[in-house]
């Protein structure tokens, strides 16, 4: 009887994992389908309007602010203007202990 009931878990065992596979595997296969016919419904709009992706024109964006960021001086914006504070502009203050309520 026993050898019977362990052939019978085994098989299940192995049904529940093939089942499982595939059931992952069918998951995954309609994932990429559907990121397909998106890509393939935002393609064809962006043929029929003449404007590009937005998520082209943002990577554009990102490339172009990048390479400018490249080549523009360290930690300093262009439009920034130096700083003219002085130490005398600097007001010192005397820390004191708030009353609890």
């Amino acid at each position: 009887m026993s050898l019977i009931s362990d052939t019978l878990g085994r098989l299940a065992g192995l049904l529940l994992r093939v089942a499982l596979t595939l059931a992952g595997l069918v998951f995954a296969a309609s994932l990429l389908v559907a990121g397909l016919l998106v890509m393939l419904f935002l393609l064809l709009r962006a043929l029929l309007t003449g404007r590009k992706p937005a998520a082209m024109a943002a990577w554009q964006h990102y490339r172009q602010a990048a390479a400018q960021a490249r080549q523009a001086p360290a930690f300093r914006s262009r439009h920034a203007a130096p700083s003219r504070r002085t130490e005398a502009d600097v007001v010192d203050v005397q820390a004191r202990d708030l009353p609890r309520d």
